[in-house]
């Protein structure tokens, strides 16, 4: 806005005029006193003051200042519209100033949050744009391989949980005095440790640790566990072994169960004869297809399948007839029972020694059974038999074992009701049931 002086002459009110009013007619007025002069006078009609060129001639050759409005002097009606247009800047002004202060244009109202603020693109100083793009790519990459360590992080944190949550399931059975107080699920949950262990050492150590031996690592015929039957009656299992059996899908069944108590007396063939052994017995096929009838559901739900080795051909001179079959419930041969036969096998006859050399493939003695007879060796008091004993009908029974006798064609192997030693039967005749099985 330009400022300008009232007493200027025609040419100086012409310029101000052209500035401030466009389109408005020129009029002249008298630099005395102000009044409006008509186009063409020489003088001012209201104070007789020479105008136009003559004043700016006198004023120029006396060298004196161009006179101003005194102060009882009326202002010249340009002024006050001058005035007037000043004083509307001015309130502009005013309000300019007023809104900038509440709004914070000139940052003064106080800072606001950083979620208020947004700075304009044109606000971004443009002068560096590829240092500044660079630096954003690289803030970028920061971020990006930030949040790659931490996803990487949190993987690895992940990995630690689930490794740790697999720990903690491996543990999660508590340990308790005896295999009676555990249920069959957690003896299954025990009996997957046991399996996993590296050898048979470290197998016996988390036996020990949840009280399914004695102290020493030994099983004594004491670690019995209920088994509700069918018909409601109660038979008693009894451990046999630690990581003996292997599982037809791989690996080691940790426990290995067997039934004192018969299920029933039954024949092992219909007709008098062992061929086909033990996988086309008679009673096995019974007990697949009874199992449901006779055991527990909540047995059965962790009862593992597993490799047995037999004699399946019946009358044979071939150990090669020692052949596999998969079995959850099946009986234990003799060899699992009383072990290898004794003796100098110099002065066996070479029948006796076809048939033991087809009876050791069959399977190795069970722990319980082997230490119960190293007990009996080191205290005559111990009894050896206590494991063999199997009842049925109300008393001690003989009962029957899996493997044929391969010197014949008609009888299978068996247990003294008294259990004491082996012979043979014929197929025909009945013997106890008394079925092993692995968890």
């Amino acid at each position: 806005m330009r400022l300008f002086r009232t007493g200027c002459g025609t040419k100086a009110k012409r310029e101000v005029d052209e500035e401030d009013s466009k389109g408005e007619e020129e009029a002249m007025f008298c630099t005395k006193c102000g009044s409006e002069i008509a186009e063409g006078s020489a003088f001012c009609r209201n104070c007789g003051a020479p105008t136009g060129a003559q004043a700016s001639a006198a004023n120029a050759a006396a060298g004196a200042p161009q006179p101003t409005a005194g102060a009882g002097s009326p202002l010249p009606k340009k002024s006050g519209a001058r005035k007037g247009v000043i004083a509307v800047v001015a309130v502009a002004v005013v309000l300019v100033l007023v809104a900038g202060f509440a709004t914070n244009w000139f940052g003064l109202a106080g800072a606001q949050s950083e979620e208020a603020v947004e700075a304009p693109a044109a606000s971004q100083d443009l002068s560096d744009t590829g240092s500044s793009a660079q630096d954003d790519a690289g803030a970028a990459e920061s971020q990006n391989e930030g949040a790659q360590g931490e996803g990487a992080a949190s993987e690895q944190d992940g990995d630690a949980q689930v490794a740790a949550s697999a720990d903690a399931a491996a543990s999660v059975v508590s340990a308790k005095p005896t295999v009676e107080a555990y249920t069959w699920d957690e003896l299954s949950q025990i009996s997957t440790e046991i399996g996993a262990a590296a050898d048979e050492a470290a197998a016996i150590e988390v036996a020990k640790r949840y009280n399914l031996c004695t102290p020493e690592g030994e099983l004594d015929g004491t670690q019995l566990k209920t088994v509700t039957l069918g018909d409601g009656t109660q038979a008693t299992a009894q451990i046999i072994g630690f990581a003996h059996d292997d599982k037809a899908d791989g690996g080691k069944a940790g426990i290995t169960f067997a039934l004192r108590n018969c299920l029933y007396v039954v024949s092992m063939n219909f007709d008098i004869t062992n061929a086909g052994g033990w996988e086309a017995s008679g009673i096995r096929g019974s007990l697949d297809a009874d199992k449901a009838i006779w055991f527990p559901e909540d047995l059965l739900k962790v009862v593992v399948p597993v490799k047995k080795m037999t004699n399946n051909a019946g009358k044979t001179e071939s150990v090669e007839d020692v052949t596999e079959t998969i079995d959850e419930f099946w009986l234990p041969s003799s060899v699992e029972v009383w072990g290898e036969y004794g003796g100098d096998p110099a002065t066996i006859s070479p029948e006796d020694r076809i048939e033991r050399d087809i009876q050791s493939a069959q399977g190795a003695q069970y722990k319980l059974f082997s230490d119960l007879a190293d007990a009996y060796k080191q205290d005559a008091s111990v009894s050896p038999n206590s494991s063999t004993i199997r009842f049925a009908e109300g008393g001690q029974a003989t009962w029957w074992l899996r493997d044929p006798k391969s010197n014949t064609d008609s009888s299978f192997s068996c247990v003294s009701d008294d259990g004491l030693y082996v012979y043979e039967d014929g197929a025909a005749s009945t013997k106890g049931l008394a079925p092993c099985f692995c968890i």
